[in-house]
């Protein structure tokens, strides 16, 4: 992990916060960013229902940088720029630019296609779904909370097949038991990952100085002046991003203007190798996604490397596999198990490389004396122990009333904040554009080692309930939140109102989103996605289907599963310690745990190894001073690519049919 800092862990300096240090004045939260933030809350949302939810087209909140949230403060920074050079009256500073985009970033992650938007899918899918065949209506719908579903079948037709206004037409009160109990759930669980932050804060940005490579962008597109805007080397990468993502734009609509091959889908590997074992490679794609190589550009490059090594040693596991016959094994070769078993180490280690300051943290939170100093802080560590605790609690009490045991609520979000954690130190140390870690979940680590004839009916109908925020953490909201902390602490945006911003804004966001999400699908239907089947009918058809596979057909526990898990976490653990130990040693096991597995570095593993390769040669033959000049144009990259692929989702927002996506695909 992070090399030890140069400064005595003993010594009271290393627990003082750096704005204490420095004793700057922290520039204030206006209430006038505060406000454009919450104005544009709601028209993010509709966006986001309209392009990922009903066309299911740009997907752009699965991504580590939230694009539409880019593409947002980019217009405003861009007015603002040219208002300032214009008129004699102050625009908006870097502060107010910041803040909402950390307003905009933190709920958008909530909201996102991997969270709400799948949630979308579990409250109607098994009773629309309900046939002879299936049985759902005997094997499921009894022991669902109604509290938290809806099965009014007249009701939810229009949900699946549109043409109705979901507030003129008396659906509301139908809906409105289960919007405001999933809200409270949504609320709680996201306000508990501010509150973990607290305690991570200082220790990853302060001591270790984490990279957090996610929020390079934001940072420049908002620094006083117009240095970034005025940078020819940024406005040549954005035009050429631009330029052919027009270009393939308009292919799209019209087949006769010449498409510029960037990531076709024939160009993967796995359709060269026809011969066995090698056709076992899986889909490999050679493509040039410009957003990609822009982002990867500023990845650390022992990270980078080692992602793309454990990247082929997963692919040498499909073909090592094939060879000698262990796809006869069920499951093989494990990778949702190995990436589980290693993000179980990674907050090990975390803890163990950080156990000084969390000693500390907690001797202030039970009345010690210590000399760790939380004045600074986003709120006292005591103030957000007792959060968590009032987190914890009320989430206890609904999983009760839910049906799920006191025992598997402490093993299930045990496992959940563990997971929360460690994907918020990949994204601080490693930044990856798409941190994809399906099935790294607590359910299928709980499954997996005991089976499911433990949990019993009620436990069992609970984790199908909640998978729609632990299904690939794509879109996990602690991340954001801490990079938010991050450009905090780099423009001094006081600390403590920031922290209730991110948490108040929290609530009012779940509930409009719920509304608007409604709206849109009654009046356009579920089962209109283009990329079929879909974010609203994927993740319910799939999530009953298995959850009706559980009760019919219980699994016992899965030995090979758990000696992944071990061996993920004991491998996991060598590395770590090598990285301590040996200076030398090449090996991240933040590289391990997303190399291993996710089925999205397919798609940009090649546009990894590219950036990564050209940044390492600006670095050995140019050093630090030809990186920093040529930085500005892998980050017109990015932006045109976001730039362009929101004019396209935006343009079929307003002609209302689905056009040229950037990602995906």
């Amino acid at each position: 992990m992070k090399r030890k800092s140069t400064r005595s862990l003993t010594s009271p300096s290393f627990y003082r916060s750096d704005l204490s240090r420095l004793n700057l004045a922290s520039p204030p939260v206006t209430l006038r960013a505060v406000l454009l933030g919450c104005i544009l809350l709601p028209i993010n949302a509709y966006w986001i229902a309209m392009v990922e939810m009903v066309w299911h087209g740009f997907h752009f909140s699965a991504t580590s940088i939230p694009m539409n949230v880019i593409f947002i403060v980019f217009i405003i920074a861009l007015l603002n720029t040219l208002w300032k050079r214009t008129s004699s009256r102050s625009g908006l500073s870097q502060t107010e630019l910041l803040v909402i985009y950390i307003m905009l970033a933190t709920t958008t992650s909530v909201i996102a296609h991997d969270n709400m938007v799948s949630l979308m899918g579990l409250f109607a899918h098994p009773f629309w779904f309900a046939t002879a065949e299936n049985e759902w209506v005997q094997i499921l719908q009894p022991h669902l909370p109604k509290w938290l579903v809806v099965e009014q079948v007249n009701m939810i037709r229009p949900f699946y097949e549109g043409g109705s206004n979901f507030f003129t037409e008396g659906y509301l009160r139908y809906w409105i038991i289960p919007i405001l109990n999933w809200t409270a759930i949504a609320s709680l669980i996201f306000l508990l990952t501010a509150f973990l932050n607290v305690f991570l804060r200082r220790r990853w940005i302060e001591q270790e100085k984490l990279p957090y490579p996610i929020v390079q962008l934001p940072l420049d597109m908002t620094t006083h002046g117009t240095q970034f805007f005025l940078h020819r080397g940024m406005w040549l990468g954005f035009f050429i991003a631009v330029i052919i993502e027009i270009i393939n734009g308009l292919n799209f609509l019209y087949p006769v203007v010449p498409l510029i091959p960037i990531r076709e889908k024939t160009a993967d590997l796995s359709l060269w190798l026809k011969n066995e074992p090698w056709n076992s490679i899986g889909t490999t794609y050679l493509h040039l996604r410009l957003f990609m190589i822009g982002l990867c550009f500023l990845l650390p490059l022992d990270l980078s490397f080692s992602t793309v090594f454990f990247y082929w040693i997963r692919k040498a596991q499909f073909i090592g596999g094939k060879a000698a016959g262990f796809y006869t094994i069920p499951y093989y070769p494990f990778q949702p198990h190995q990436a589980a078993g290693a993000t179980i180490a990674i907050f090990v280690i975390v803890l163990w490389i950080g156990r000084k300051h969390f000693q500390e943290i907690a001797k202030k939170i039970i009345g010690m004396f210590t000399i760790i100093d939380d004045s600074m802080e986003p709120m006292r560590y005591r103030t957000a122990a007792l959060g968590t605790v009032i987190c914890f609690l009320l989430l206890y009490v609904i999983c009760r009333w839910a049906g799920m045991s006191t025992w598997v609520f402490l093993l299930f979000f045990g496992l959940y904040v563990i997971i929360s954690v460690t994907v918020t130190r990949i994204r601080a140390e490693l930044g990856p554009p798409v941190h994809n870690m399906g099935g790294v979940n607590p359910q299928t680590i709980l499954m997996t080692i005991v089976g499911t004839r433990p949990f019993g009916t009620n436990n069992l109908v609970v984790f199908s309930l909640f998978s729609w925020f632990n299904g690939s953490n794509r879109s996990h909201p602690m991340p954001h939140q801490l990079e938010g902390f991050k450009l905090a602490h780099h423009t001094g945006i006081g600390h403590k109102r920031l922290i209730w911003v991110i948490a108040l804004t929290i609530i009012p966001a779940v509930f409009s989103a719920f509304s608007i999400y409604l709206y849109a699908l009654y009046r356009y239907g579920a089962s209109i996605a283009v990329d079929a089947p879909g974010q609203v009918l994927g993740p319910g058809q799939s999530t009953y289907q298995q959850l009706a596979s559980w009760l019919q057909s219980p699994r016992p526990s899965d030995l090979y599963g758990t000696l992944a898990i071990l061996l993920g976490f004991t491998f996991t653990m060598f590395l770590g310690a090598m990285r301590l130990k040996c200076v030398w040693w090449p090996f991240h096991p933040v590289g391990y745990v997303t190399g291993i597995n996710g089925g999205t570095l397919d798609h940009f593993w090649f546009a990894l190894a590219i950036s990564s390769s050209l940044k390492y040669c600006f670095l050995k033959y140019g050093g630090a001073r030809l990186y920093r000049r040529i930085l500005p144009f892998f980050l017109g990259l990015v932006l045109g690519d976001v730039v362009s692929g929101s004019y396209w989702s935006i343009l079929s927002v307003i002609v209302q049919m689905p056009l040229y996506v950037v990602w995906f695909w």
